[in-house]
């Protein structure tokens, strides 16, 4: 038994996801009527409707580990108890194997529970994602199928009630001011790792490392996200001009991923440094077109490992892959994902600001840091990018205003010992 999210590409180019079952293959009603009509319809993205069939995966899981049936028990008016309530919630908490899901997903089919992570939770984020679908389904199921019967309306909002009040606690995003950036020593041992030449580059391949050089550089130097790289194509750069043009392209159909890359900012055209674009033109035509198939598309960055999908656009997972395999290269890269490196573009494009001799005026900063980085003006989402030299700043204005001001005790100065 069991359940899995099934990934397509409908023919609009439009990417879609059911729940279906393990054994026979076919949707699951009730799952698959609450996607579209409640996530699909109401415009949400298609992360969204597998985040919301991931979620009610996980309860048809609890039920058929206890020998129950969710949909029976509603029809009847038997709702989840409270003591079923707490169970379900230790449930949400486990932390399912990621290799049952990469060996089924050549072929489009993710499963979450055949084997389990023993003595490993989740994230409290994941496990809060999980107890919101499951709030907002168990809602919508109950009333959809006692046909919104006003005697148990109050016990099904009870029911959602609970369920939202078992969720872990949220911390602020910005609590403490983490500093998600890299700092310069780990940013140096990173140009070594991608190095194609070096002796610690932990992949094998020439054109593996000349890629995935390239992919770093343009994460460095342009500060854009995983998703906007991925979805650069040969024609969005323009070598005459040394620019790139970063554009929204959802739902494409001729993108071939089932899990297309999102761009997630504004479309918007980036200038580059002449060096950096004949890194990238030297990539196309020594090393991505002699790769097989990859003159079948025009995306910037293919897969070059032999099999099924080489010379296709490189994946999610396979992006993924090349920064977890540096991250683990060195204890020192703890930290190291494709954003941080958009947070480090962010701290250092702050201190470039601050060094210049005649700076533009903050509010003409912060437009410029918006266009480069694909924000709405004025939408203040560059303070989360900037924690580390706000954090600076306010360090270097507390210690000048302290100049001065500390005033010691007679016959005390700072030079004498303790």
């Amino acid at each position: 038994m069991g359940s899995l999210v099934k990934t397509f590409i409908m023919e609009s180019g439009e990417r879609y996801c059911l729940l279906v079952d393990q054994c026979n293959g076919l949707p699951l009603f009730y799952p698959s009527l609450y996607v579209t009509t409640q996530v699909r319809n109401s415009s949400l993205s298609y992360s969204s409707m597998e985040s919301a069939l991931n979620g009610i995966s996980v309860l048809l899981r609890f039920m058929e580990e206890r020998g129950d049936n969710i949909e029976e028990r509603f029809r009847v008016g038997d709702f989840l108890k409270i003591h079923e309530l707490d169970t379900l919630r230790d449930f949400c908490q486990i932390k399912f194997k990621s290799s049952s899901v990469a060996a089924a997903s050549d072929n489009g089919m993710f499963t979450l529970f055949e084997l389990r992570e023993h003595d490993e939770k989740v994230s409290s984020q994941t496990e809060y994602i999980r107890l919101t679908v499951i709030a907002n389904y168990t809602k919508w199921l109950a009333k959809y199928i006692s046909n919104n019967d006003k005697v148990k309306t109050p016990r099904i909002l009870e029911m959602e009630e609970a369920l939202q009040a078992r969720r872990p606690v949220r911390k602020g995003r910005n609590t403490g001011l983490k500093e998600k950036g890299l700092d310069e020593d780990q940013i140096s041992l990173v140009f070594e790792l991608f190095r194609p030449e070096s002796e610690f580059n932990p992949f094998k391949e020439k054109s593996v490392r000349i890629r995935n050089r390239l992919i770093f550089l343009m994460l460095y130097h342009l500060g854009i996200r995983g998703g906007e790289l991925l979805n650069i194509r040969i024609r969005d750069i323009d070598f005459e001009l040394n620019q790139l043009v970063v554009a929204r392209r959802a739902d494409e159909i001729d993108d071939p991923r089932a899990k297309q890359p999102l761009v997630k900012t504004l479309d918007r055209r980036i200038p580059m440094k002449e060096i950096l674009a004949n890194e990238i033109h030297k990539y196309i035509l020594n090393v991505r077109k002699k790769i097989p198939n990859s003159n079948k598309n025009d995306y910037l960055f293919v897969t070059h490992k032999s099999g099924p999908t080489q010379g296709l656009p490189l994946s999610i997972s396979g992006y993924k892959k090349v920064i977890n395999v540096v991250r683990k290269a060195s204890p020192d890269l703890y930290n190291l994902t494709g954003h941080a490196l958009r947070h480090t573009w962010n701290y250092n494009f702050s201190k470039r600001m601050d060094n210049m001799d005649n700076p533009p005026s903050y509010e003409v900063q912060e437009k410029i840091r918006s266009y480069s980085m694909g924000w709405r003006a004025g939408s203040g989402t560059g303070a989360e990018y900037n924690q580390r030299a706000i954090k600076e700043k306010a360090n270097e204005v507390a210690l000048e205003l302290q100049e001065g001001m500390i005033c010691l005790p007679k016959g005390i100065n700072n030079e004498q010992e303790s």
